[in-house]
């Protein structure tokens, strides 16, 4: 992400998007009620044409008051729905409803009332960042294959693969088909790995799908063979994906993934909730506790928290003010999900507390 300009005295900061990853980070730093300018196209109807008119798309730029905020992980796109506030008066309706796509290369201004220290901070973050794909990691099971990009700030489900299940039915036809998903999932990897350039490629399952699709890959793209690594789950699909995330697998092989530590993160903290040892706090109410007490250790927001909750910058502030590390969780993925689950903020202590 390249921030262009910065106004603060107007709330607006212009910025151009530059990876997949920026789309993750923007989602989190746009919230209902700001306003989004870039262009779009929308539909103009001729009002001269007598029979029904769809209208042409006219290229234009336009702002919208903010209602809703999309990701579309398929669609490499962030979609922003809103109510139209400025564009040419004599091609648009003020107040109807309009949505600006957001994808790679777009140029946008936020204006916010505004700009809270960890908005600011995430688009540091975002800026800092190359934004290159850490892995992709492919399970594996019964003839199905889930495949996903971890990126520094999320996971996205980019690719399913289908072949038969097993069986002993029409054995010769069955093992023509087994052949052909191995290499329809092999050309899938080697399309991902060629398009995004990861850092490596885990191929996960149980069973022997994931080694013979290994082979495959051995085979007919073994310049990309170095990349590819194997690791046995419980499952196939999106489970087995985020099963590798929480064994950390993905924190081993590229050391800067940040989904992967947040996986890692709440299940320690589920852990501890768990043992009932008084080393986790969770709530608002707990966790403010622990910091007056200079108790924690890492502090977990969800993104939902930090958006809805007006004084969650002092929270933040105070948690780093005690030497606490601070992580604002996504919830675009299970760690994030399971945090809000609990209260949208906990902490891992570094010394029991009784609540």
């Amino acid at each position: 992400m390249k921030i262009i300009h910065k106004d603060f005295k107007e709330g607006k900061i212009k910025l151009k998007i530059g990876t997949l990853d920026d789309l993750w980070y923007l989602k989190s730093i746009i919230e209902k009620g700001d306003i989004l300018e870039g262009i779009s196209f929308r539909r103009v109807k001729d009002e001269e044409k007598k029979r029904a008119d769809r209208g042409e798309k006219v290229r234009m730029h336009l702002g919208i008051k903010v209602s809703n905020v999309d990701f579309s992980g398929y669609g490499f796109l962030l979609r922003v729905t809103g109510t139209i506030e400025f564009g040419p008066e004599d091609l648009v309706s003020f107040g109807s409803y309009h949505t600006i796509d957001v994808k790679v290369g777009s140029i946008v201004t936020i204006r916010k009332e505004v700009w809270k220290k960890w908005h600011l901070e995430r688009l540091g973050e975002a800026e800092k960042e190359g934004g290159e794909p850490i892995l992709i990691i492919a399970a594996i099971e019964d003839g199905e294959a889930e495949l996903g990009i971890v990126r520094r700030y999320g996971v996205g489900f980019v690719a399913r693969v289908s072949g038969p299940t097993s069986g002993k039915r029409y054995a010769k036809q069955q093992e023509s088909m087994i052949k052909k998903f191995y290499i329809d999932v092999a050309e899938k990897i080697q399309e991902l790995v060629q398009r995004e350039k990861p850092e490596a490629v885990i191929i996960a399952g149980p069973g022997f799908w994931k080694e013979n699709i290994l082979k495959v890959i051995n085979e007919k793209f073994s310049e990309i063979s170095d990349k590819c690594f194997l690791e046995n789950t419980g499952s196939g699909g999106k489970s087995g994906i985020y099963e590798v995330l929480k064994r950390g697998v993905a924190e081993r092989i590229a050391k800067d993934c940040r989904i992967a530590r947040e996986s890692q993160l709440v299940e320690k903290l589920l852990g501890e909730i768990g043992k009932d040892r008084g080393k986790a706090a969770y709530g608002l109410k707990e966790v403010e506790k622990a910091l007056e007490y200079g108790a924690v250790e890492i502090l977990l927001l969800s993104e939902k928290f930090v958006k809805e909750y007006e004084m969650s910058d002092k929270i933040i502030e105070k948690a780093k003010a005690s030497k606490s590390e601070v992580m604002i969780l996504s919830s675009e993925h299970e760690a994030g999900e399971r945090l809000e689950a609990i209260g949208k903020i906990a902490a891992i202590l570094r010394f029991p507390l009784s609540f």
